[in-house]
């Protein structure tokens, strides 16, 4: 009798370290914040490319950031290479601008599809336990560039290129 009421009581604990109150707090975020916005974020993207590896990056993230939430910024993107292969790559540096990678796979229009996912590190705190919740929201685009055969880069990418070159150093 007494193994069960011991077996109970460390049940109720377990279950009990586990939950998050639902109670409103100063820095919970409200429903509203978490919707997908359309104008969250811009991106440089060359409009035309040559076949091969290109570069693009997100420009601005424009989210209303809580003071004591982190942020943390993925894209996702799904090339396409020769024999209609799709390798789908994730890129992310720890920063809200970051580089991801394109590919030209064939002379002409191309569609590029891209995933941000945008992951929201909210700290909290329940008696003196310290917790992290982790929001995913995931972003979807689609950019439609152009391929051309013969060697080119274009503005934007040169300023790519050159950002690029400078964060390294």
């Amino acid at each position: 009798m007494r193994n069960i009421f011991n077996l109970i009581l460390l049940l109720i604990f377990f279950v009990s370290c586990g939950q998050k109150r639902n109670e409103a707090t100063d820095n919970e975020l409200g429903n509203s914040d978490l919707k997908n916005q359309d104008n969250l974020f811009e991106f440089k993207i060359p409009d035309t490319i040559s076949l091969g590896k290109h570069i693009g990056r997100i420009a601005k993230y424009k989210r209303n950031k809580k003071a004591n939430f982190d942020y943390l910024l993925s894209v996702i993107v799904s090339n396409e290479y020769k024999d209609s292969k799709i390798k789908t790559d994730t890129f992310s540096n720890g920063t809200f601008n970051p580089f991801f990678g394109i590919n030209g796979f064939k002379t002409g229009t191309q569609d590029i599809k891209l995933i941000v996912e945008e992951q929201i590190l909210e700290p909290y705190k329940m008696d003196i336990d310290s917790f992290l919740n982790i929001n995913k929201i995931y972003h979807e685009y689609e950019v439609r560039i152009t391929v051309v055969e013969r060697d080119y880069i274009s503005d934007i990418e040169k300023n790519l290129l050159a950002e690029l070159k400078n964060e390294k150093q």
